[in-house]
């Protein structure tokens, strides 16, 4: 019986080392929603025009947008920020953005992030990658 314990013990400890680290998820269901977007090379400019609805239960307040311009491998090239209009945005309230930034040559899509005005990051629905037209 007094080998059980350390081959139990060895076998514990290598599936935890097999398991490795895991990509953290959010728990919490999403709060805004890519409802709409588009992106277009316009010039020397990058135009993005689209639609986010407040999926949550709850007011959003200060709601800032994250863009993520991505490389062919999805590497994270920039990342531009803007916030919606609306300083409140109510559960199931939608808000229009249009924003323009620098283009950058080897960006093929862009994914969206969230966060409120604390810098808390909100779960999004349908983040991308959309692709750059």
């Amino acid at each position: 019986m007094k080998r059980a314990k350390p081959l139990f013990v060895l076998l514990a400890l290598g599936s935890l080392w097999c398991a490795g680290p895991q990509k953290r998820k959010s728990l919490r269901p999403p709060e805004v929603e890519v409802v709409e977007i588009s992106v277009r090379r316009v010039e020397r400019l990058l135009e993005i025009d689209g639609r986010v609805r407040n999926s949550g239960e709850r007011p959003l307040r200060g709601l800032i947008l994250l863009f993520d311009l991505l490389a062919s491998g999805r590497e994270v090239l920039t990342t531009q920020k803007g916030a919606v209009e609306e300083e409140v945005l109510e559960p199931g309230g939608e808000a229009e953005f249009r924003w323009q930034m620098k283009d950058h040559v080897r960006a093929v899509s862009l994914r969206v992030n969230a966060v409120d005005r604390s810098g808390s990051e909100l779960p999004v629905k349908r983040p991308g990658p959309y692709p750059v037209e």
